[in-house]
This record gives structure tokens, C-alpha cells and sequence, in this order.
């Protein structure tokens, strides 16, 4: 019985560890992430002040995000885990929107 609890616990342990360091291996580089969070938010603000209803110019917006996502070398699926992780770590996130602020605010004339 003991042993069945302990090989539970390690399976679990190792299953987490795992997880854990695949995200790790997928996530971008902060400031990578920053310029790219950067086009993002441009582009959705674009089309959403266009075109106001999401249904409208989700096809356009995906075909953008798509060209941004090739330009800095990154997969939909690296820029989403890394969002998620960066969301997760609130001054980490919190310092990513200040240089994307500083940066938009440096380019206002």
C-alpha cells in the first residue's frame, strides 16, 4: 500500500516537472515577447476600431497576426503559451506593457 502511494506521488511529481519545463523550452524571450505583444495590440485595436464586431475581421486579423508571428520567429502556439505565462507572473506582465508603453509613448510626436 505504501508503495503504491509513493510511486502515485512521484508519477505526479514527475508529470509536473515535465510540464514545467516544456513551457519552459516554448516560451520567447521577454523582450522578444514584448515587441511582439506590441504588434498584437496594434493590429487587434486596428480592426477592432474599424470594424467594431470581432466576427467582421477575425479572418484579417488572424491572416496579420500570422505575418507578425513569422516576421519575429515565432508559432501562434509559442506567443499563447507565453502570454499564458507571463499573465500568470503579474509584475513580470506588468513590466512587459510598460516598455511596450514607453516605446508607443517615445513614438507620439
Amino acid at each position: 500500500m505504501k508503495l503504491s502511494i509513493i510511486l502515485c506521488c512521484l508519477t505526479f511529481l514527475l508529470a509536473c516537472q515535465s510540464q514545467t519545463t516544456k513551457k519552459r523550452v516554448q516560451l520567447i524571450e521577454k523582450e522578444k515577447m514584448s515587441r511582439v505583444l506590441e504588434e498584437v495590440l496594434l493590429l487587434e485595436s486596428y480592426y477592432q476600431s474599424k470594424h467594431g464586431i470581432p466576427g467582421m475581421y477575425k479572418d484579417a486579423l488572424d491572416e496579420s497576426l500570422s505575418a507578425v508571428f513569422k516576421k519575429h520567429h515565432v508559432t501562434k502556439k509559442q506567443f499563447k503559451e507565453s502570454y499564458v505565462y507571463y499573465a500568470s507572473q503579474p509584475e513580470v506582465f506588468k513590466e512587459l506593457n510598460t516598455s511596450i508603453m514607453d516605446r508607443l509613448s517615445r513614438q507620439v510626436p
